[in-house]
């Protein structure tokens, strides 16, 4: 955990958010952006490609949860703390088409010392409402050092 640590206490929050990211393997798989970052509200986006559909062409429920999981994540690291996820809810609405981006939009309904709660919708850019998530998420410790 050091070397994740030191290389990302030497940036703004933002820039620490963005690099954890960019560590990460399976976001960068998945074509997850990250759009805006601010306190405690994260815009992430995903263009749906034909590897994110499933058998009837739409997006995969898989990738559409684990678009909002990691909007949920970004939020708690915009509150800096390092999470992981103990519960975490999807309602999915509506099937996303292939082709379409889509952008989770996150709200902290509960910030506390060992737990935080977010929610996340998932919509495209006319606001059409595909997935609405809700997470619990236990906090491991900051992002950064506040030395």
């Amino acid at each position: 955990m050091t070397k994740f640590v030191s290389h990302l206490n030497n940036c703004s929050l933002e820039d620490a958010i963005k690099a954890f990211y960019n560590d990460n393997p399976f976001t960068n798989d998945l074509g997850i952006n990250i759009n805006n970052i601010s306190s405690d509200k994260i815009l992430l986006s995903l263009k749906i490609e034909k590897r994110h559909t499933n058998v009837y062409n739409i997006a995969h429920g898989g990738v559409i949860m684990s678009l909002a999981d990691t909007a949920i994540g970004a939020a708690c690291l915009s509150l800096n703390k390092r999470v992981v996820t103990l519960d975490f809810n999807s309602n999915m609405l509506k099937a996303v088409p292939f082709g379409i981006t889509i952008y989770a939009k996150t709200k902290i309904i509960h910030n506390g010392r060992q737990t935080i709660v977010v929610e996340c919708s998932i919509e495209d850019d006319k606001n059409n409402l595909y997935c609405k998530s809700r997470a619990t998420m236990f906090v491991l410790g900051q992002l950064q050092d506040n030395n």
